[in-house]
Formats: structure tokens, sequence, C-alpha cells
């Protein structure tokens, strides 16, 4: 008897699962007929943010593209001996006295040597000139218009159809997919400004290395808070029914 109601527990929501399918289509559909005005209005905002840090740049609508001077000065050849002999030592220390737990060594390992690998370049082989134009545009990659679709992709098949109510799935779909605008419109502005001050490749770690991780870390995130306020609801519903 008890396994037959553990069972029922576990069934599949359909109606919950379509609505959040539907919820899914439009939000999709929404995004790709008008992603160039969404990317228009992020480059407005960042415009502003950008402005507001004391960022030099130039807004150039037909990308929506920002224009600026990259501020980066070469390393000195001794200055970049000693970095890299210690992001080597730190290496070798992280992995001979396992001080780390492997996730974070791995991470740290990969960043380590792509650091050194790129210091080693810059400083031996092509060194970056101090002023350089670069460019940075919204589109498809920096944009995070593909984030808000995997959002729906992830939260309607594994939070939809599970037990719980549908305001709340809903709510935290919504939540989501806000805090995924707002984090992408800062992440852009902050990694923008390091192209300024710090250059291209410290730009591309922020922005495919780093932010790619909060990415995932935060999608994860919300999730786990759908799930646990859905079994407070049916906890706190359980409750009413035996009372």
């Amino acid at each position: 008897m008890g396994e037959g109601r553990y069972f029922r527990r576990l069934r599949v929501q359909k109606m919950h699962f379509f609505v959040g399918l539907a919820i899914s289509l439009v939000f999709t559909l929404l995004i790709a007929f008008n992603v160039f005005n969404f990317w228009i209005w992020q480059a407005n905002v960042m415009d502003q943010l950008l402005s507001f840090a004391g960022v030099p740049h130039r807004l150039l609508i037909s990308g929506p593209t920002f224009e600026m001077p990259v501020h980066y000065r070469p390393i000195a050849f001794t200055a970049a001996i000693v970095l890299l002999v210690l992001l080597a030592s730190l290496i070798l220390a992280v992995n001979v006295l396992h001080i780390l737990p492997l996730p974070v060594k791995a991470v740290f390992s990969v960043v380590s040597i792509l650091a050194i690998l790129t210091l080693s370049w810059e400083t031996m082989v092509a060194p970056i000139p101090s002023y350089t134009l670069h460019w940075v545009t919204i589109d498809w990659s920096c944009s995070g218009a593909i984030n808000l679709c995997l959002i729906t992709l992830i939260y309607v098949p594994f939070l939809f159809t599970i037990k719980g109510s549908l305001k709340v799935k809903v709510f935290w779909l919504f939540t989501a997919i806000g805090f995924s605008i707002v984090w992408n419109l800062l992440r852009m502005s902050l990694v923008t400004g390091t192209l300024y001050y710090f250059g291209g490749i410290v730009f591309l770690l922020f922005h495919y290395m780093l932010g790619a991780f909060i990415d995932f870390v935060y999608i994860v995130a919300f999730y786990s808070f759908a799930l646990a306020h859905l079994s407070k609801s049916e906890a706190t519903g359980a409750m009413k029914l035996d009372a």
C-alpha cells in the first residue's frame, strides 16, 4: 500500500509539463524574433554602465559593437620570468601536496598552464603594443540569449514534470531568467572593462571560462532552490492534511 502511494507521488505531472513547454516555446520564439532589439537594449544599458565606470568606449549601433582602446602595458622580461617560476612552483606544490580537492586542482592547473603559455607568448614571441583598438560585439556568444533558452530547456523537463505547485515552478523559472538577464549585463560590462585595462587574454579568460562557470553555478543553484521550495510546499500541505 505504501509503495503504491510512493509511485503515485512520483508520477509525471503531464499538464504542468505542457504548460512549461508552452512557456518555453513562446519565450524562445520571442527571443528568436526580437533578438537584435534585445542586443540593442543590452548595448544601451552596458553603454551607461561603462560610462559610469569611466571606461572609454564608443558604441556602434550597427552591431551593436563597442569600440575601445585597450590599455595594456607589456610585462617586463624579468617580471615575466618571476611570474613563470611562481606559477610553475604553485602547480607543482598543488599536485604534490594534495592540498586542494581534485576538481579545484584540475581547474587551477588548467588556468595556470594557460597563463604560463600566454605569458610566455606575449613576453618572448609577440609582445602586445601599449594601445590598440579592440571591438566587442553583442551577439549570440556574448548576449546570454542562448543561456535564456537553455534555462527553459533544462527546467521544463526536469522541474515541471515533478510533483508540486505550478506557481512555484513558474516563479523559479522566471526568477532564473531574470537573474540571467541582470547577471549577463553585469558580466559583459565587467569583462569589457577588463579588456580595456588588461587586454584580450584576460577578457577571454573572464568571459569564456569564469563566466561560463558562473552560468553553470547559478542555473544549478536556482534549480536547487526550486526543488527545495517544492519540497517545503509539499511538506506544508501534508501537515495540513494530517491536522
